[in-house]
């Protein structure tokens, strides 16, 4: 019989009182309380906490070189018509923040089907389908044919959306470059040669805000936030939303330092990719590391229009779990045991 116990009802001495191991059944354990378990070698070697087990299971990042080229590229009908497709796809997207999907539909929505297929389309105060055209009446810098820097989008939530997909229905203008850039190789640039500027961009909060004649979105927090092993988790930079900084005189200078010195990594050249994107390309961007952009086009030259919507690499990395038969969970003993 099994016995499931809540947390607040395990007492603070229990210990073990007796193990064993058995190659085939594993870990055999008999704790003070009576209640004896077996721990399958499966189970263990999933769930291990040992020193080197979260450098094993962190997902493996290939950081841009200095020189960096294209995002792998995979066709429409590879991704969504096989599982192996999808997956390199996916492999791609974990590993170097970007991909490209060549030949998808020229259609309206198109965007927001093919999301639907790797996960889920993520709100935001915005269009669903974000369409990115000409206008001059247009709420952001992305309406106009101007050099668009390279930033990360949404900054102005607490939590950004971590992915985005960028449609391209048709790309005829003369110029307009998608350029981007591995913000967490200019942060490992920063953070090696000025690690003082580093720590303060993972301190300092920014206000940044983006709004319409209807929406408003305004969130503060620092430009970098790390995880629990001190890792770059999410980068916000968005010259364009950023709002005046609030906060105590003595960090102020400082903040402006480490600022400029990123901002000067990131148009240096280094770790960006630059190429024309083609009717029907469908670019895929991790947007809490890597930044995108383009540059000035001419709008009387030829059409462009491009439509994106947001997700979230969670979802993303749900799908490929679920593509490898990862997602099920373990039980500790078979269930003969339980």
């Amino acid at each position: 019989m099994t016995v499931v116990r809540v947390t607040a009802s395990i007492p603070p001495t229990i210990a073990p009182t007796a193990a064993s191991w058995d190659p085939d059944r594993g870990l055999e354990v008999l704790w003070n309380d009576g209640q004896a378990a077996t721990y399958s070698p499966a189970w263990l070697r999933r769930y291990d906490y040992s020193l080197d087990a979260p450098d094993r299971r962190r997902s493996p990042v290939a950081l841009w070189p200095a020189e960096a080229g294209e995002p792998p590229r995979f066709t429409h009908a590879e991704v969504v018509g096989s599982t192996e497709g999808q997956l390199a796809y996916l492999d791609a997207v974990r590993e170097h923040g970007a991909a490209i999907v060549t030949d998808v539909p020229a259609e309206h929505h198109e965007v927001e089907r093919f999301a639907q297929t790797i996960g889920h389309v993520r709100e935001v105060a915005f269009e669903r389908v974000h369409n990115v055209r000409h206008d001059p009446a247009g709420y952001n810098v992305a309406h106009t044919p101007g050099e668009l820097k390279p930033h990360t989008d949404m900054p102005s939530y607490n939590w950004p959306p971590s992915v985005q997909l960028l449609h391209f229905l048709t790309n005829r203008a003369t110029g307009g470059e998608s350029t981007l850039v591995d913000g967490w190789a200019a942060l490992a640039e920063l953070r090696r040669d000025a690690p003082q500027h580093f720590d303060t961009l993972t301190r300092v909060p920014v206000p940044y805000q983006l709004f319409s004649d209807d929406e408003d979105t305004w969130a503060e927090n620092p430009m970098v936030a790390l995880d629990t092993d001190g890792e770059v988790r999410l980068f916000r930079f968005s010259n364009q939303l950023a709002q005046p900084l609030a906060a105590p005189f003595e960090q102020v200078e400082a903040f402006y330092d480490a600022y400029r010195h990123l901002g000067q990594i990131i148009d240096s050249g280094r770790y960006r990719a630059t190429f024309t994107s083609r009717d029907g390309d469908l670019l895929t961007v991790h947007s809490h590391r890597v930044l995108h952009g383009r540059l000035t086009y001419d709008p009387t030259s030829g059409s462009r229009h491009l439509q994106d919507v947001y997700m979230e690499f969670d979802d993303l990395m749900a799908r490929r779990r679920v593509l490898r038969g990862e997602h099920q969970p373990l039980a500790a003993q078979a269930q003969e045991d339980a």
